[in-house]
């Protein structure tokens, strides 16, 4: 990811509304699926900025784990120590070691992403559960998938099946973000329209966008996640999955 995007990240996360939407639909799926004992022992994949230290401090002991120098650099400002510079595809934690792994948009980053899902579940306990989110649909491809440097982006069934081949069960899949899918689709065909290149592509939170339209779209996206809690979603800008490794 570009440098300038984890600055981004790191200034914006705490209260964007896309942020905040996701890390309640992350915690719904533990509260419903991680094993019910506490403290759990968590592994956020691909850590980046940190804020899963924050807000599932209460679960119990997480572990995090990044492959770049800037994520160690912003997670020590928000005081975080309990970080690994490291790859995915050789994760140094034994077999087992995690109750729970978090794959919040990671998998996207892989070129061999079911290399990836199989180190995830190698690192998962027996009836651990695993958490991902992934971005949706390669018609919504653009600058801001650049500038995040993704391989791809997913539909349902071939998550799924990826997952599945590396070993997990799926619990729940679903879309997320049902509702803003048609305004983003227009927002990245006229920022593709530029023609950027890929090395200043920038994501769309470089995007101002006016208040009014924040407060529409994080009322938009508390109503559907009080729905996704329950109720998969046919289409979204997201792909949310919960998945266990069988006993």
């Amino acid at each position: 990811m570009n440098t300038a995007e984890f600055d981004r990240m790191f200034a914006i996360e705490e209260t964007h509304w896309w942020y905040k939407g996701r890390r309640a639909l992350v915690k719904a799926a533990l509260d419903r699926y991680a094993p019910a004992r506490r403290p759990l022992k968590i592994l956020d994949l691909a850590c980046a900025t940190g804020m899963s230290f924050r807000f599932l401090a209460d679960y119990g002991e997480i572990r995090g784990i990044d492959i770049s120098e800037e994520t160690i650099r912003l997670c020590s400002k928000r005081g975080i120590d309990r970080i690994v510079q490291g790859d995915a595809l050789r994760l140094p934690f034994r077999e087992g070691a995690f109750d729970v792994v978090l794959a919040l948009d990671a998998f996207e980053h892989f070129e061999d992403d079911v290399a990836a899902m199989r180190e995830v579940h190698r690192v998962l306990r027996p009836g651990g559960t695993l958490v991902a989110t992934v971005p949706a649909f390669m018609a919504l491809w653009s600058p801001h998938d650049e500038a995040y440097h993704h391989h791809r982006r997913y539909r349902r069934p071939q998550l799924r099946g990826r997952l599945e081949q590396a070993g997990f069960r799926c619990e729940r899949m679903s879309y997320s973000s049902m509702a803003l899918f048609l305004p983003v689709w227009l927002l990245r065909k006229l920022r593709g329209l530029g023609g950027t290149p890929a090395e200043e592509a920038e994501s769309d939170f470089a995007v101002p966008m006016p208040a009014p339209l924040e407060w529409l779209a994080g009322a938009i996206t508390r109503t559907e996640v009080a729905i996704e809690k329950t109720v998969d979603l046919p289409f979204g800008v997201s792909l949310y999955g919960v998945l266990t490794k069988p006993d």
